[in-house]
């Protein structure tokens, strides 16, 4: 009886620190193990400090966040094209968590970037790590199902895998790893590109839906709009 009590109390010390945010981490990607004392720690036996405690502004939040920040802002379900001001949620990225997940470099994405069929019978290159192939996949084909009005905004795709900065700043984009796709850049709006006039959304909120069915989240829900870009965050869902 003491031991299992002890057992009890240690796991509850280990677990403090690891909130409801980190436990979506652990059980939505296969390449993460556990959180334990404030670690979220990789099946390879990487470790990262979740929660480094330290209040961030906006700029600190994008260029030095930790990984607990990445959940700073919720993800909204419903369809939603006006986001209160800087509200980017998923915009916040810890960086070398996503290169444990998917590769530190362009050649070690590339070991695991598989070609996918998209909805025009062009193949694209996506990664296969944490099954972001397979879910493409089951994306093409429901997008394909869509009435043919829906094509025009899919094809040709704006692209997938490249390994690339973001513009404007010195972050990887999650384009680099192989788990985003942007769709036709001819029907998006983009906040870099806007020259101060409003933004305008164009992009069916069913297309949107089916990205989301399988766990990715859309630029078009973010404060500085990106409405070509769905990448691969099952974690904020």
């Amino acid at each position: 009886m003491k031991h299992i009590l002890t057992l009890l109390i240690v796991t509850t010390l280990a677990n403090a620190t690891c909130d409801i945010n980190a436990q979506k981490l652990v059980a939505r990607y296969n390449s993460i193990k556990a959180c334990s004392n404030n670690k979220i720690i990789m099946q390879n036996g990487q470790s990262f400090i979740y929660d480094d405690g330290k209040v961030k502004n906006f700029n600190q939040l994008l260029n030095n966040p930790d990984i607990e920040d990445m959940f700073k802002f919720r993800y909204p379900r419903a369809f939603v094209t006006r986001m209160g001001l800087n509200q980017d949620p998923g915009r916040i990225r810890y960086e070398p968590l996503f290169r444990a997940i998917y590769g530190n470099s362009a050649s070690e994405v590339r070991r695991n970037l598989v070609r996918v069929k998209w909805i025009d019978g062009k193949y694209i290159l996506v990664t296969k790590k944490e099954r972001v192939a397979d879910r493409i996949r089951a994306i093409a084909k429901e997008l394909n199902a869509l009435p043919p009005s829906y094509k025009k905004f899919l094809t040709p795709i704006g692209g997938t895998f490249k390994w690339r900065k973001i513009a404007g700043t010195s972050r990887l984009s999650v384009h680099s790893f192989g788990a985003a796709i942007d769709i036709r850049v001819k029907y998006s709006a983009y906040w870099r590109w806007s020259k101060g006039k409003p933004y305008k959304n164009q992009i069916p909120a069913k297309i949107v839906q089916i990205f989301e069915k399988y766990g990715f989240i859309w630029g078009g829900k973010w404060y500085h709009y990106d409405t070509m870009h769905f990448e691969y965050r099952p974690e904020l869902f």
